[in-house]
């Protein structure tokens, strides 16, 4: 895990999936506990198992968090609804703020799949800017 300062005195923590589905962390390989590995996490050595645990459940809660694809948009017309805004000047006002939105997530950490979908997503914005002439 990066910015925790884990040198020469380091450990592996290991999230381990049950045949039967669950999941545990283990500080030896899942193999040997009849399970499949799901991830593995570099905590600092010597401190507690609790606090390994607790560092990896962070480090995994993070990658979660990076990876998980955005929340479901509005479209512009239901843009427009919410916001009280009507007509071409509304949409255009929509479309601009919807192009903003999708700059700030490709400047995000993502997968290439999600950065593919959110230049798609833009793409549209401006075309259809482009189609009203904003």
């Amino acid at each position: 895990m990066a910015g925790i300062g884990i040198g020469a005195n380091a450990a592996t923590v290991y999230l381990c999936k049950a045949y039967s589905g669950g999941t545990f962390w283990s500080n030896t390989v899942c193999s040997q506990q009849k399970a499949l590995i799901d991830r593995m996490v570099t905590v600092p050595d010597g401190m507690p198992w609790e606090q390994q645990v607790q560092l990896a459940e962070q480090s995994r809660a993070e990658a979660a968090r990076l990876t998980a694809p955005p929340a479901a948009t509005i479209t512009t017309t239901e843009r427009h609804f919410y916001n009280g805004v009507e007509g071409k000047a509304g949409e255009c006002k929509s479309l601009d703020a919807s192009i903003r939105q999708y700059e700030a997530m490709a400047r995000q950490p993502q997968p290439g799949q999600m950065q593919d979908w959110i230049a798609a997503r833009k793409r549209e914005a401006r075309d259809r800017q482009f189609k009203l002439r904003c």
